[in-house]
């Protein structure tokens, strides 16, 4: 028998096998194929600070939760994590060296501090990307908790000022290309990386020739004042 990934030959006391749920599942492997494996994805459960790792071929969450690839083209994409115990009550992304780091620090602190108060049963599920500078932090709780639990999350992002979106801004578009957009389409009013990537999702296939287009007129307009 050989390693389904390294296809090393395995003496019958060799083998270990892919954890359920995962995409190796079952299927034979070295040892170093099994436990070097690297993680796709980190779980942490409520105030236990202790890693529970998910990759191509271990589940330390027993199954809890699992991964799968989303692709955004050949080149990129990230890990979407699901679960069918708990529930997805808040998910967003952490860039390093970002702006937003902060603010999503101060937004983790204050609700696991919450969730704690309350006797929440929660998980914060943090999954890589093609894009080694960001990567997704989900935060799950118990599904007899998810009410209490949505309700709790929309607190939080209140009281640390979650929405604004200074904190969102250069992610995707640097400061330069978000005032550009704004004078080229002031209808759409837009402040941040997500307006901007819903305009370019809006106009689809034509977005090159509507920002030419529009382009043309803002120095027309700009040449008659």
């Amino acid at each position: 028998m050989k390693c389904s990934i390294c296809g090393k030959k395995l003496k019958r006391e060799e083998i270990y096998y892919g954890d359920v749920c995962t995409y190796y599942e079952g299927k034979p492997l070295c040892e170093s194929c099994y436990f070097e494996n690297e993680p796709v994805a980190i779980v942490y459960y409520g105030k236990d600070e202790t890693p529970y790792i998910i990759s191509e071929v271990r589940n330390e969450t027993a199954g809890d939760f699992t991964v799968r690839w989303k692709s955004i083209d050949p080149w990129r994409g990230y890990y979407e994590s699901k679960s069918e115990k708990y529930v997805l009550v808040n998910t967003a992304e952490l860039l390093a060296y970002h702006q937003s780091e902060e603010i999503l620090k101060k937004f983790d602190e204050r609700i696991r501090e919450l969730f704690d108060e309350y006797g929440i049963d929660y998980a914060r599920v943090l999954t890589r990307s093609s894009n080694v500078f960001c990567q997704n932090y989900d935060l799950y709780v118990r599904e007899n908790w998810a009410l209490l639990g949505k309700i709790l999350v929309e607190k939080v992002k209140t009281e640390v000022d979650y929405s604004n979106p200074k904190w969102y801004r250069n992610i995707i578009f640097d400061e330069n290309a978000l005032i550009k957009l704004a004078e080229f389409f002031p209808e759409k009013k837009i402040k941040t990386d997500y307006d901007a990537f819903e305009l370019m999702k809006e106009l689809g296939e034509n977005v090159v020739d509507e920002l030419k287009r529009r382009m043309k007129e803002y120095k027309r307009n700009s040449a008659r004042r």
